[in-house]
C-alpha cells in the first residue's frame, strides 16, 4: 500500500496548531531558534482532525503510532512542561487520551539520554529523578525509549504509507459503498487480501486502497504478514469491529 509520496512535509513557517478547545492541553508553540535548528515535521493528523507540529523523528515515530492506534481518541504533542530544577525545564513529548477516558503523558527518551530544555541539553537518564519532578506536577510519565521504536521501526513505515491513503479517504465520495462493500466480502471470510479486494469491487483501486487505509487507522481492519513497500497485504475484520 505504497503511498508513492512524502506523507510528511517541513514547513518552517508553522508555530503551532491549536487543539480543541474542550481538551485540556495545548501543544507549547516552538519557537523561532527550535525551528531553525531543530528537524520540523508538519501533518495533518486524522485523529486529531487537525495538523500537528513535531520536532525530531523518534517523536515523529511515536506520533505514527498514536496516530494508528484505534483505542486513543487523540493525542497533543508537547503538552506541557516539568521543571526538572529551579532553572531547567523539559517538555512531556505528548498526551493521550483512550477511549475509556484514561489520559497519560509520555516521555520520549533518545539514546543520546539527554532532551532539550529552557538551558540547553539536559540528562534524562535518570528515571527517578524524572518520576520525581513530574509528581511535583501532579503527573505520571510513561516512558518510549528510542530503542523500542527502532525496534517497532516496520510498523512505523507502514504507519507512514498508510497516511497518505488516509487523508485521501475524504475525498471519495463513494467511501461509505466501498467500505458496506468490503464489510460484506468480509462477512464470509476471516481474511482477504487488498489484492482481491481491488479486483473484485467495481472502484478504482486508490479508492479501494484509502478505504482500506481508513478502516485499519479506526480499527475495523486490521492488516497482517504485511512487509513495507510491498503492493500485497492480507487483511481481516478487528474482532469486536
Amino acid at each position: 500500500m505504497t503511498a508513492g509520496s512524502a506523507a510528511t512535509r517541513i514547513d518552517q513557517e508553522v508555530v503551532a496548531h491549536p487543539t480543541s478547545s474542550n481538551l485540556p492541553y495545548q501543544p507549547r508553540m516552538l519557537s523561532r531558534g527550535e525551528r531553525s535548528r531543530r528537524e520540523i515535521f508538519v501533518f495533518h493528523s486524522p485523529r486529531n482532525d487537525r495538523v500537528v507540529t513535531i520536532a525530531e523523528f523518534l517523536h515523529v515515530a511515536i506520533a505514527l503510532k498514536f496516530e494508528f492506534d484505534p483505542n486513543l481518541l487523540c493525542y497533543v504533542e508537547r503538552p506541557r512542561r516539568i521543571a526538572l530544577s529551579a532553572r531547567q525545564e523539559i517538555d512531556v513529548s505528548f498526551w493521550t487520551r483512550d477511549r475509556n477516558g484514561n489520559e497519560r503523558f509520555y516521555l520520549a527518551v533518545p539514546n543520546a539520554g539527554t532532551s532539550g530544555s529552557t538551558t540547553g541539553t539536559v540528562a534524562i537518564r535518570d528515571r527517578d529523578a524524572l518520576d520525581a519532578a513530574a509528581e511535583r506536577h501532579g503527573i505520571r510519565l510513561t516512558y518510549i525509549t528510542e530503542r523500542e521504536m527502532i525496534s517497532s521501526m516496520a510498523d512505523c513505515i507502514t504507519s507512514f504509507e498508510l497516511l497518505h491513503h488516509v487523508w485521501a479517504y475524504r475525498r471519495i465520495a463513494a467511501r461509505s459503498l466501498i467500505r458496506a462493500q468490503i464489510l460484506g466480502l468480509l462477512a464470509n471470510s476471516a481474511r482477504t487480501t487488498l489484492a482481491n479486494l481491488i479486483q473484485t469491487l467495481t472502484f478504482h483501486p486508490s479508492s479501494v486502497r484509502a478505504v482500506v487505509a481508513a478502516m485499519i487507522h479506526d480499527g475495523t481492519l486490521r492488516q497482517i504478514e504485511y512487509t513495507p513497500g510491498a503492493t500485497q497485504a492480507i487483511l481481516e475484520v478487528t474482532r469486536g469491529a
